[in-house]
This record gives C-alpha cells, sequence and structure tokens, in this order.
C-alpha cells in the first residue's frame, strides 16, 4: 500500500461514520482558524447517509462551511437522485443547516473555495470501480481524467443519464481526501484496484494511486 494511503477498517457502519465525522470536525474547525471558511467535497448516493447524520449534529462554525457535490445527475432540481437533494436532505439540517451549499449546476459564479485548495473531500466508490462521476463505460472518462477544469460533463450510457462531476485535477487540490464504502462486494473492487493500477478499469485508482495527497479508506462490513 503507498505511503500516503491508509486503511481504516470498523466493526460497525455506524462506528465507521462516527470516527470520519470526528476527524472531519477537526479538519474543519483547523481550516475555519486558519483561513476563516472551510470546504467540504461530499459524494452522493448511500454511504454518506450515516455520516451525514452524525456530522449534522456536531459543533462547528456551519456558517462558515462550503459544502460542494463531487458530482451532480443532470436532472431537475425537484429529481429524487439528484445529490443536491440527497445532502439538504441528510446533511443540512440540524447545526449543519448555517453551511453553504454549491450546486454544480448553477449558472452563477463558483464561490473563492472552488478556486483554491479544497480542504476536505468524502468520496465514494461504486461495484464498478467508479469514483464522483467518473464511470468506467463513460466514453467522456479519457478526456475528464485528463482535463484541467474543475468540472466535466460526462455521458454514463449504462446510467442512461449525463454527469457533471469534479475532475482529478481538482480533486487532487483537496488537502486531505476520504474514501468511505461498506461491504465485502466493494471491498473486493477494492483490493483489485489496488492490485491492478488501471484507471480505464478502475478509475478509483486516481485517488489510490497517486502521491500529491494523502487519502484514508474508511471500511465496514
Amino acid at each position: 500500500m503507498a505511503e500516503n494511503l491508509a486503511l481504516r477498517e470498523f466493526e460497525s457502519r455506524l462506528a465507521c461514520a462516527a470516527a470520519l465525522a470526528d476527524e472531519l470536525v477537526q479538519v474543519l474547525h483547523e481550516a475555519v482558524e486558519e483561513n476563516g471558511e472551510a470546504s467540504l467535497v461530499v459524494s452522493g448516493g448511500t454511504s454518506p447517509v450515516q455520516l451525514f447524520r452524525e456530522l449534522s449534529g456536531r459543533k462547528l462554525p456551519w456558517d462558515r462551511v462550503w459544502v460542494i457535490p463531487s458530482d451532480e445527475r443532470v436532472v431537475p432540481l425537484s429529481h429524487p437522485d439528484r445529490n443536491e437533494s440527497m445532502i439538504r436532505r441528510e446533511l443540512l439540517q440540524n447545526r449543519a443547516a448555517a453551511a453553504g451549499l454549491v450546486s454544480l449546476l448553477s449558472a452563477g459564479p463558483l464561490p473563492g473555495s472552488l478556486l483554491g485548495r479544497f480542504d476536505a473531500a468524502v468520496l465514494g466508490m461504486g461495484t464498478d470501480g467508479h469514483t464522483a462521476s467518473l464511470f468506467p463505460d463513460s466514453p467522456d472518462l479519457d478526456a475528464a481524467l485528463a482535463s484541467d477544469k474543475v468540472l466535466y460533463r460526462l455521458d454514463a450510457p449504462r446510467l442512461e443519464t449525463s454527469r457533471i462531476s469534479l475532475t482529478p485535477h481538482a480533486l487532487l487540490r483537496c488537502s486531505q481526501l476520504y474514501l468511505l464504502f461498506f461491504g465485502a462486494e466493494k471491498r473486493r473492487v477494492f483490493d483489485s484496484a489496488l492490485a491492478s493500477g488501471d484507471v480505464s478499469k478502475y478509475p478509483v485508482n486516481v485517488l489510490l494511486k497517486q502521491a500529491e495527497v494523502p487519502v484514508t479508506v474508511f471500511w465496514a462490513p
């Protein structure tokens, strides 16, 4: 395993989510104290739901925190599958309701947090080895991987939709990356990705096989 890659294993998903929430609180507190604001990139899907619920009640200067989706489905705001809606529902509650949420589909200017380094990013991994919306079967994957833009639009044929995703160029400007996933099947995918090193087959390797940013993996059965 690479020097900047750490794996933390937990007996339960609840314990895993609570431990990651503890770490994020510390990182975000330090960022606010140092810079006056903090930026947190988060993924959609089901894996971070417990984490979001844990984090939403934690004491933080949430009014100085920007929350940024790692990716977004190109669907209307009211669509139930939109990541932004899920983040509002599960994370921006309780104390975290004071945080600012960046919409990747907004036509407005991006806040300064997106133009510098992110303070932390919590990404997921699919059973096909994707992370954010970097899907192995996307015809736009190679272009997104090579792009120097912050955001890239990719078609996802298997899902019959288009996605907007943060690029590796943007994600690797993060101070600390976290990869959160659960279950035996995804653990096998993770192990296969590490053994392979192939980014086209396992796009999650853009995180696992780089030496720029420390990555901590949080996993539970």
